[in-house]
């Protein structure tokens, strides 16, 4: 009878013992969030706590370089904010209406890539200590972009289209996509990547052989597409999607004719200077108007020096032998021809 009075007082005591052992769970093994989101990391403990000045709480984040960092500290129910590293410095908020639950509730504000690693919470209370771990993974907020001005290129000849993530990041190991999005078909696949090589089976029978992705660009965050030997038809809307990170941009592609290509630049050009088209007209009419008077006064000068010439040469003639009559009529002759040199210019004035 004693011995089995022994036996139940043992099984008594073990059960109160088994009872009384704290435990702490993490609510969330793994936690995934971006940049300068907010996350709630939670633990939970059993039993319940009877008062919150018999708690003590240390919440550390252990990085992959095996640096421990104090995220949250609680003493005898008083948050201890001096030993908060000071990367989480007011960013972290503890939720005090649930402690008295079993549950443990951290708020983590504007996170930032650096905040990824192991976090370990250890609790202590009269029931005895505990502790659990969760990862948090805080990847950054990426924007891709391309080039927002229209691109021309010549038919017959190449084009590059590039976009590029900010910040920049390794998409070697990335799903990569340029399709039409003016088409409005299914099969409007440009060009495919993914598992670190091209994929040409969904390829548009149109680009087939004519487009390069640059593979050693991807490792930069760039993502650059060439196309050789355009077409008319090449001329749209062009996607440039990255399924992984739920982001897309877009490119537009225009491809003319050469002699179109001349038109347009010639047209530009004259367009930016108003009322070139009627200057032009003024200086060719000016021009021939010059000409023409030039023409003129060439003409009249050889109709007019060569009767002087001939003049002079009488004249000459004349001195050497002396001769009244004669030289009256030449110097009349002068006379009449200078009063004809003068009507003439006259008239042509």
């Amino acid at each position: 009878m004693e011995e089995t009075l022994c036996i139940f007082l043992l099984i008594s005591q073990l059960s109160v013992a088994v009872s009384g052992t704290l435990v702490v769970n993490v609510a969330q093994t793994f936690y995934q969030a971006e940049e300068n989101h907010h996350i709630t990391l939670e633990w939970t403990f059993t039993p319940k706590t009877l008062s919150s000045s018999n708690i003590y709480i240390l919440c550390e984040l252990l990085t992959d370089q095996k640096v421990s960092k104090v995220l949250f500290q609680l003493h005898e129910g008083v948050e201890v904010s001096e030993s908060q590293d000071e990367q989480f410095s007011g960013r972290v908020q503890f939720d005090k209406d649930v402690l008295r639950e079993g549950r443990l509730r951290l708020d983590v504000s504007r996170l930032r890539t650096e905040d990824s690693g192991l976090y370990l919470c250890e609790v202590n209370t009269e029931s005895g200590s505990s502790s659990d771990k969760c990862r948090l993974n805080v990847t950054a907020t990426h924007q891709l972009t391309c080039q927002t001005e229209p691109i021309q290129a010549e038919e017959g000849g190449d084009v590059s289209l590039q976009c590029h993530l900010d910040p920049s990041v390794d998409l070697r190991k990335e799903t990569l996509e340029f399709t039409r999005a003016d088409l409005n078909r299914e099969d409007d696949v440009v060009h495919s990547y993914s598992d670190e090589k091209d994929r040409t089976y969904r390829q548009m029978d149109q680009y087939r052989g004519r487009t390069t992705l640059i593979h050693e660009d991807l490792i930069r965050g760039i993502i650059s597409l060439n196309i050789s030997s355009l077409t008319l038809t090449d001329s749209g809307l062009y996607t440039c999607y990255v399924p992984g990170l739920a982001d897309s941009a877009t490119i537009t592609l225009t491809v003319v004719r050469k002699d179109q290509d001349n038109r347009t630049n010639t047209t530009i050009i004259e367009s930016e200077k108003p009322g070139a088209e009627k200057m032009n007209v003024g200086a060719i009419v000016g021009g021939v108007l010059t000409v023409v008077a030039l023409i003129l006064v060439l003409i009249i000068l050889r109709v007019l020096v060569k009767p002087r010439n001939l003049w002079m040469k009488k004249k000459q003639e004349a001195e050497k032998t002396p001769n009244i009559s004669e030289m009256e009529k030449l110097e009349t002759t002068s006379t009449e021809g200078d009063e004809e040199l003068q009507k003439m210019i006259l008239e042509t004035s």
